[in-house]
């Protein structure tokens, strides 16, 4: 017993000697090492709308075992500078999916809504990571990534339902179906493509106070496609286009596009309430000639744009009719079936040297106006300038909505005026047969500006006498000569017998070209419009300066020889032929620019005063032109 004792006691003092002279080493076995992760079969692209890859993925832990496995689908390997992680990052561990299972087929989307277009083509990745028995993640998870695509979109069509009236509906830029004010109706819709089949609807109105259950909310009953509008008292549709969209969803979890802006994708329109209808049934025209005063029927349906004279009054007469089923409050009596009316006028002048245009928009500008508010017509009045017009007028309901196809009238104002003749003469006032190639003859020496006129520097001394009967002061040098040589071009017009009195051609405007069709500076030609001498004439005189120096001594009436030296240097557009280019205006040359709008009521009418000043809206005559022979002669 004692022995045993002895041995015992000499084993347990062994025991903590050796264990107190042990090394205290890390042990190589007990410390956990991450696991590994592979990744094998996913297919780098696939075109089939399923898109149903079969991944495979394992784990292989070394000091352990891989019990469970991270994974999750994103856009692409690298988001932003971000490889998922999620064993270093929370974020991406929360955004994982936890499972056992080494294998799974997953359905990726091909689809992706790129700010609201949907895109046939999507990248996408696969990442999953090994977590073994101990929890430890492997901190480079296995990936893959692919590119998703399909070759057309689901497409969506409509049809409308209208007072038990069903049809398709067409894509186009403007609405084509109309239902009326306070009156029920229906959408319905159907989806197809080629990416398998139809799996769910989604439906939403576009700008309208409208509120409807179910809105953007994807249903898989496919036979719920009919949404029915009421349009009555808590859900009465306002007047105007409604605009309602619907997508389909197919097995490619691909969506159908919308086009809210051009209409041409998932947007289904309707116009709620009809337009009224307007009707011109008379225009006549109201003008003086001198101090008569006449008034006539203008015919407009022929299609062929009316001339009435300057500053005369076109007076419009019209209708307007709306769908009685448009209304609940008007009375279907009332021969104006609560109608009021908007009139517009367009005003243009379009030339080689000109290009007004001026739109009244729709009058009044403050709202409508019915001045015939117990007759089934109305009117309004218009006075003319010398502008081209198309007037409009449209019909308004009582829910404020316009005649959409307003008709409308075209009137020229102001007749074109005539040119008759136009001539040349000498200096001497003996008129050029223009109807030939005649000439112009002056002669130096007979000229006007004969005598001659004397200048000492800036002295003038006049013209009377000899020149060297009047010496030039002290300092001031000798003399300088000069003589002036003119033509005078005369032209004639008239307007038409329907303007009013003192109508004519007021301003002219020509243009002299030599024989090698070079436009001549001369003195009163090229510069712009000049007003007329009197009513439908012109009477233009085109000079010509010609300077020499003196001495001068030769007795009086003796030719000058110092003249000669003038036709040593004749200008260019002697001894050659001259073209002349004239035409007229029934405006002046000068004149206010603008335009003011005046509106009065006479007699319970509504009338519309415009003026547009100015001489550049003046009408023009035709041009005639002729051409005659210069030449300058000494006896």
């Amino acid at each position: 017993m004692r022995i045993m004792q002895g041995v015992f006691l000499l084993s347990v003092c062994l025991l903590i000697i050796f264990g107190a002279c042990r090394r205290n080493q890390p042990s190589l076995v007990d410390r956990n090492q991450p696991p590994d992760t592979q990744l094998w079969y996913a297919p780098p692209d696939s075109s089939e709308y399923q898109y149903l890859v079969h991944i495979y993925w394992r784990g292989v832990d070394y000091d352990g075992t891989a019990t469970r496995f991270i994974w999750v689908i994103r856009d692409t390997l690298v988001e932003g500078e971000d490889v998922w992680n999620p064993a270093a990052r929370l974020r991406d561990y929360r955004a994982g999916t936890i499972t056992s299972k080494t294998d799974s087929v997953f359905s990726f989307t091909a689809f992706v809504d790129a700010g609201g277009v949907g895109q046939v083509k999507n990248r996408q990745a696969f990442h999953v990571a090994a977590i073994d028995d101990d929890g430890v993640i492997d901190p480079s998870p296995a990936a893959i990534e692919f590119v998703a695509t399909i070759d057309e979109l689901p497409r969506i069509q409509f049809s409308t339902h209208i007072q038990g009236v069903s049809r398709p509906y067409y894509y186009v830029r403007d609405p084509v179906d109309t239902v009326g004010m306070f009156k029920p109706f229906a959408m319905s819709y159907h989806g197809s493509t080629i990416n398998g089949n139809i799996r769910a609807y989604k439906y939403f109105p576009i700008s309208t106070t409208v509120t409807l259950p179910g809105s953007n909310i994807w249903n898989y009953d496919l036979s719920d496609t009919m949404r029915v509008f009421p349009n009555s008292g808590d859900d009465v549709i306002p007047s105007g286009v409604f605009k309602f969209a619907a997508q389909c969803l197919d097995d490619a979890n691909a969506e159908s596009p919308i086009s809210p802006a051009t209409f041409v994708n998932g947007v289904c329109r309707v116009v709620v309430n009809f337009d009224p209808d307007t009707r011109i049934h008379e225009v006549r025209s109201l003008y003086s000639v001198g101090a008569n005063r006449y008034e006539k029927q203008i015919d407009f349906a022929d299609g062929i744009p009316d001339t009435v004279s300057y500053q005369s009054w076109i007076t419009l007469f019209y209708s307007g009719w709306d769908d009685p089923a448009d209304s609940l409050v008007c009375n279907p009596l009332d021969p104006d079936r609560c109608l009021d009316y908007q009139f517009r006028y367009l005003v243009r002048r379009v030339g080689p040297d000109i290009n007004f245009r001026e739109d009244s928009r729709w009058l009044p500008r403050d709202g409508i106006h019915d001045t015939d508010s117990l007759a089934v017509a109305d009117s309004n009045s218009v006075s003319i300038g010398s502008l081209d017009y198309e007037f409009l007028v449209r019909a308004i309901d009582e829910n404020a909505r316009g005649d959409g196809t307003p008709p409308s009238v075209e009137i020229v104002g102001n007749f074109v005026p005539t040119l008759d003749s136009v001539g040349i003469e000498d200096h001497l006032g003996n008129r050029i047969d223009v109807s030939k190639l005649d000439t112009l003859t002056w002669n130096f020496w007979k000229g006007e500006g004969w005598p001659y006129t004397c200048w000492c520097d800036t002295v003038d001394l006049g013209s009377a006498g000899f020149c060297a009967d009047h010496p030039c002061p002290p300092g001031t040098g000798s003399f300088d000569y000069f003589k002036t040589f003119s033509m005078r071009l005369r032209a004639w017009g008239h307007d038409h017998p329907l303007e009013p009195a003192g109508s004519g051609v007021k301003a002219w405007q020509y243009q002299i070209y030599n024989s090698q069709g070079e436009l001549l500076n001369l003195a009163g030609s090229g510069g712009g419009w000049v007003n007329s001498s009197a009513t439908n004439q012109l009477n233009e005189v085109i000079s010509r300066r010609f300077d020499y120096n003196g001495p001068f001594t030769q007795p009086p009436g003796v030719p000058d020889p110092m003249g000669d030296s003038v036709f040593a240097h004749l200008p260019d557009w002697f001894d050659d032929d001259l073209t002349v280019y004239v035409w007229g205006r029934d405006t002046l040359a000068r004149g206010l620019e603008g335009t003011y709008e005046q509106v009065v009521f006479l007699n319970g009418e509504r009338f519309v005063a415009n003026a547009f000043a100015g001489g550049s809206l003046g009408r023009l005559t035709e041009t005639k032109s002729f051409t005659f022979h210069v030449r300058l002669i000494r006896p």
